[in-house]
């Protein structure tokens, strides 16, 4: 070939090549961090949490406005009033200030503090179920991939299979049953494959609608399962669990929030007191000289009898202490067993993964050995096949001890209430 053609024949290359990357596209690396903060930033439930956050502060500033200054202003205008020959109207400006509530008015802003902070932990519980549920869908792509990679591998080596079957047929070596079995087997792989390859795009998706991911553009999973010694005990686990989980906090604190409301419901035995100044005029429009009233006063309330209904609040909200104290009882037996749980498949998923390591190992050579000898005809098929199934079931269980480590890790980090 002269100069020239190999200088168009490149330069068509080239081109092929430049037309490909444009219409394909460059996928866009993804690391695993970068995966959870996009989560953490776009995920609805977080900014649904933040509002619940916002909602619980509104309320306790109205909440505080209990303790504040009160000013009413009304006014009545009356047509053809009795005993008065035309029209006419009443007016008032009131003014009050809460001087004794029983401790009610007090109850109730600690209550809304309360609801604050529970607020604020049921925010932070938020960000670390979708860190969680990012991870856990990151992990199930990778996995997908892998297992679809195998399968992949499992249809190449049936193919070549197939190939040497059928020069050992044309040669007269084996028999047409070798060559039906061959074609059975690979027409099973390939299915296989094209599940696995639709499961990878489920689990591509499921991971795109966990961070919101809107572009078009594809995405580089760039990181594999990684193995990091997990060297905390089941016990050291349990305790920070208990110390550290936002919802076992958030029950202890309604235990608290539901002694306060005892407090509050306790208060209606007690006596109200408020000072007031109002002022009040008639037949105008505004006060004048000849028609206000002034006065200050202190104003008492006290309900001395109201047929046992206070005191059926008050056990009401005793019975709610102690279910609040039974409910911190039973998430506290939840979460241990959940620790419990997720720290033991950590542990068998850690031991698995050097078995099936070693598995792989081994029938890897396995099925070099059974293809070799079916080669020279001193092997039979079945134990080709029986090589293949074997290797690619200890690939596969390679895959699945490492997906689980890391996924059994995430959630007995989340089980803790680690960020």
């Amino acid at each position: 070939m002269s100069l020239v053609g190999q200088y168009v024949k490149q330069a068509g290359i080239l081109g092929l090549c430049l037309l490909a990357q444009t219409t394909m596209g460059f996928a866009a690396p993804l690391t695993v961090e970068q995966a959870v903060n996009m989560a953490l930033e776009n995920h609805l439930d977080i900014k649904k949490a933040i509002n619940s956050e916002k909602q619980a502060e509104y309320a306790l500033q109205s909440t505080k406005g209990s303790k504040g200054i009160s000013i009413d202003a009304s006014n009545t205008f009356y047509l053809n009033r009795i005993n008065y020959p035309g029209n006419s109207s009443t007016s008032a400006i009131t003014l009050s200030l809460p001087l004794y509530s029983g401790g009610k008015n007090e109850g109730n802003i600690a209550i809304a503090k309360t609801d604050v902070t529970i607020a604020g932990l049921s925010l932070l519980k938020t960000r670390q179920d979708v860190k969680l549920n990012t991870l856990s869908a990151y992990y199930d792509v990778i996995e997908a991939h892998k297992t679809q990679a195998v399968d992949q591998e499992t249809v190449d080596n049936y193919v070549s299979h197939l190939n040497d079957v059928q020069a050992q047929y044309s040669a007269g070596n084996v028999a047409k049953s070798d060559v039906l079995r061959s074609e059975v087997e690979l027409a099973d792989a390939q299915q296989t494959l094209i599940k696995a390859k639709n499961s990878s795009e489920v689990a591509v998706n499921a991971f795109k609608n966990m961070i919101r991911w809107k572009s078009s553009e594809a995405i580089e999973f760039v990181e594999e399962f990684q193995y990091v010694p997990f060297k905390q005990t089941m016990d050291e686990c349990v305790a920070v669990a208990k110390e550290q989980r936002p919802d076992i906090k958030k029950y202890q604190l309604a235990i608290d929030e539901a002694e306060k409301t005892v407090e509050v419901t306790k208060a209606d035995k007690k006596p109200a007191v408020s000072l007031t100044a109002a002022t009040g005029w008639s037949s105008s429009v505004l006060p004048e000289d000849d028609n206000k009233e002034i006065y200050v006063g202190v104003t008492t309330s006290w309900n001395l009898f109201d047929s046992q209904v206070t005191n059926a609040k008050v056990k009401k909200a005793l019975s709610a202490v102690d279910t609040a104290r039974l409910e911190l009882t039973a998430q506290e037996d939840s979460v241990e067993l959940a620790v419990k749980e997720y720290y033991l498949g950590v542990r068998e998923a850690e031991k698995r993964i050097e078995t099936t390591k070693f598995a792989v190992h081994k029938a890897d050579e396995d099925y070099f050995i059974a293809e070799a000898k079916y080669r020279v005809g001193e092997g039979v098929i079945l134990d080709v096949i029986d090589a293949q199934l074997a290797l690619t079931t200890a690939k596969n269980n390679y895959i699945t001890a490492q997906y689980d480590y890391v996924t059994y890790k995430a959630k007995l980090e989340n089980a803790m209430g680690m960020d």
